[in-house]
């Protein structure tokens, strides 16, 4: 039983990374960041001023 559950435990988890690696490449190409911020796979930060 306990390697059943360690299979399972390490097939979640490569598959969530997978999704995960997925989903941030979509946002990277979809949603670039603006020239006045810093960031990848969609997650920004300002870096400029806001004036």
């Amino acid at each position: 039983m306990g390697v059943f559950v360690d299979r399972l435990v390490k097939r979640t988890v490569l598959i969530c990374a997978v999704l995960a690696a997925l989903a941030a490449y979509s946002n990277h190409t979809t949603h670039p960041c603006r020239p006045d911020q810093s960031g990848a796979a969609g997650m920004c930060v300002s870096t400029g001023s806001t004036r």
